[in-house]
């Protein structure tokens, strides 16, 4: 075989690598437990804990002698779909801001609208740094969506079911997932790094290795024994 052949071919031998790799178990236990305090401490102390607040609002339909009027309660199902748009929009959306006194970017980004399915309810949740700021975010949502409906549509029938708190426990991050992610990230860097090593050495560990380099046979080999 020519030399150039065999040094342009990388044959990697599955034991040897599960050997390095048993040897190096220490260096991958370190860099798995770098990774996790490093990703621990970059939640911990460099990413802003964001709070949850949500409120609900239901389309309310009226009960004639003990039935619900189905007319209205279709007519409900039908209008979910344009409140929420509504919701969405700028008009509603810079008239919070004014009132809270932030920016209308900063309303968009926390605001999170959505329908329970097969339902008139809808849920109105805030997300942002500040617990207090949330529950305000969407208190005032309520309020103007529902002044600006009645005074738009002249629909008086929503009514809350849920009104927002004040949650103290953040949403995020999540410095448990975080932290497995860096105990991930340190197993495949160490992995990496053994591999690589692997793949570098260029030493000749074994008689036919070297019959395949030199070319020429092996004559005899000299046994290595451990000091005593």
């Amino acid at each position: 075989m020519d030399k150039t052949e065999l040094n342009d071919e990388v044959q990697i031998d599955l034991s040897e690598l599960f050997k390095l790799i048993k040897k190096h178990l220490k260096l991958i236990i370190i860099f798995m437990l770098i990774g996790v305090i490093v990703a621990g401490s970059y939640t911990t102390f460099m990413i802003d804990k964001k709070y949850s607040s949500q409120g609900t609002i239901l389309l309310k339909a009226q009960v004639v002698d003990g039935t619900v009027d189905s007319t209205q309660l279709n007519s409900n199902n039908s209008m979910i779909a344009n409140y929420i748009k509504l919701l969405q929009g700028n008009n509603i959306q810079d008239k919070i801001a004014k009132n809270l006194d932030i920016s209308t970017g900063l309303v968009r980004g926390a605001l999170q609208i959505s329908n329970t399915e097969d339902t008139q309810i809808i849920e109105i949740g805030a997300i942002t740094t500040d617990p207090g700021l949330s529950k305000r975010i969407v208190d005032e949502t309520i309020s103007v969506f529902t002044e600006t409906v009645k005074e738009m549509l002249d629909i008086s029938n929503i009514i809350i079911v849920d009104n927002a708190e004040i949650n103290t426990s953040p949403v995020s991050p999540s410095i448990k997932k975080n932290m497995m992610l860096g105990a991930v990230a340190g197993v495949v860097i160490s992995l990496g790094y053994i591999l690589l090593a692997y793949l570098l050495d260029s030493k000749i560990k074994n008689g036919e290795t070297a019959e395949q380099v030199l070319d020429l046979p092996v004559l005899g080999a000299i046994p290595y024994f451990e000091d005593q």
